[in-house]
């Protein structure tokens, strides 16, 4: 009897006949923004590599033109269909633009993508602090003159930046670009969130017009896209096209779902279509909705007056992005966020120490903002205010200790490798990234040493109850290189 249940697609159903309002990923909605046929039809254009269709890896009908289609919009070179997200894309920016033992500049709160981009390649990460946040505790994008210092230390030919942040903050990547050039190295942008920059003028500057060699990005999280639909666009005079053809055929499927292929073309359409009108309502909704959240006790939003100015690592910011800092309300993010969903019928995009991200997209509509406002007014006033917490002294610690790298991501990946108890783990080499959240910044990356500084920072997140993530969230042991 038990085979007559279908737990996964029970799920799913139960979820979306809750009819919440939307403030997550993918950008469509529950469908709101795709084609009406084609939404009617996703089963039918699922299809295989059939004459009529054309073939991903080889692309030179209707797929070759949409891709054409797609760097015309966004103003590149050359852009590539992505069907398995932009994480499929980091890995082949790094099959295409790195070298094994190459080093190279990345911002420590890269996406793990990123990490198993280098792991794959081999290239030696030399890790860039962000600019952390205490007020909404997130850490936002590279000062310039954090990777100013890495250059002249480290001769490294590329450098990787988060553009924008998860949270929609970025870097001044206009100058991060004129540093690159200065140091005759490539700038790599994991652009995930930045698909509508090129859309509209009051977003942040678009990395893919700004000098970088190859930016990523996932159609998906905000424009019309099905899940995994991202796209990769590329400088053809700095990395050249047939070594990323190539690249992607190593990590693409050879069955690429067709229906996700469609609805990046679609989102294109959409977006030269009717993409700034549609991005005028989305920005006037979002900074109305930011503008009535904080006017509640014990809330506060990011706004453009936190911006810290030229040169910083909260240089711009994409205002559809609701940061909702919560460390004023008497009642833990993950409660208020689980009080939205089952009360309110609001479900955002994640919660972390001390805020809650929304994410608002051409989607969304004057409802969906109504019944987030009147939801935060409710919990803030079941939970009342307390005093806005400061950055304790253990992430302060975090934020201060960087272990000693010893290998790099892909040889301590390809060790051989065991599991030892924290008292056991001095001076041996981890072998996996542990993060505790906060900062959300990886304390230890694959390679480095686990001193007694960071096994003890460790033992007291331990106590403290704080979430890590690693192999075993509750450190009762690590991965180390044998």
């Amino acid at each position: 009897m038990k085979h007559g249940a279908a737990p996964l697609f029970d799920s799913l159903k139960e979820f979306v006949e809750r009819g919440q309002a939307p403030f997550y990923s993918p950008g469509h909605k529950g469908g709101r923004t795709l084609d009406p046929w084609f939404r009617e039809h996703l089963a039918n254009v699922d299809l295989n590599n059939l004459p009529d269709t054309d073939t991903l890896h080889c692309p030179d009908g209707p797929i070759a033109e949409a891709e054409a289609l797609i760097a015309d919009a966004w103003g590149v070179g050359q852009s590539f269909i992505l069907v398995q997200g932009s994480t499929a894309g980091n890995m082949a920016v790094a099959l295409s633009a790195l070298r094994p033992d190459e080093p190279v500049l990345v911002a420590r709160n890269a996406h793990k993508s990123v990490l198993a981009g280098l792991v794959q390649v081999g290239a030696r990460p030399i890790w860039l602090e962000p600019r952390w946040d205490d007020s909404f505790g997130v850490a936002h994008g590279v000062d310039v003159d954090v990777v100013e210092r890495a250059f002249g230390d480290s001769g490294a030919k590329a450098l990787w930046v988060l553009h924008p942040t998860y949270y929609g903050t970025t870097g001044d990547i206009a100058a991060l670009a004129e540093l690159c050039r200065g140091n005759d190295a490539k700038l790599l942008v994991d652009g995930a969130h930045s698909p509508h920059f090129t859309f509209h003028p009051e977003l942040p500057s678009p990395g893919e017009k700004s000098g970088a060699a190859a930016t990523v990005q996932s159609v998906h999280k905000i424009l019309s896209g099905l899940s995994q639909a991202a796209v990769l666009h590329i400088d053809p005079a700095v990395l050249d096209p047939a070594t990323v053809r190539q690249g992607l055929q190593l990590i693409q499927t050879t069955s690429p779902h067709f229906a996700i292929m469609a609805s990046i073309d679609l989102a294109r359409r959409q977006m030269m279509l009717h993409g700034r009108e549609l991005l005028d309502a989305t920005l006037d909704r979002a900074r109305r909705a930011a503008d009535r959240l904080a006017a509640i006790p014990g809330l506060s939003v990011l706004r453009p007056e936190h911006l810290l100015g030229a040169g910083t690592g909260l240089h711009q910011l994409d205002e559809t992005k609701l940061l909702i800092g919560t460390a004023g309300l008497n009642l833990e993010a993950h409660d208020i966020l689980k009080r939205l969903n089952d009360v309110h019928g609001v479900q955002p995009e994640l919660s972390g120490a001390g805020h809650i991200l929304c994410i608002t997209t051409i989607g969304n509509t004057e409802a969906d903002v109504d019944r987030l406002v009147t939801g935060f007014a409710e919990v803030a006033k079941l939970a009342g205010v307390r005093p806005a917490g400061q950055r304790t002294a253990l992430v302060a610690d975090l934020l201060a200790v960087r272990p000693e790298a010893v290998l790099n991501p892909r040889e301590a990946f390809f060790a051989a490798q065991e599991s030892v108890s924290l008292a056991r783990a001095s001076g041996r080499i981890a072998a996996e990234a542990i993060t505790p959240y906060p900062p959300g910044i990886p304390l230890v990356m694959p390679g480095e040493r686990l001193d007694d500084d960071v096994l003890g920072l460790l033992a007291a997140l331990r106590e403290a109850g704080n979430p890590i993530s690693a192999s075993d969230p509750m450190m009762g042991f690590v991965k180390v290189v044998r």
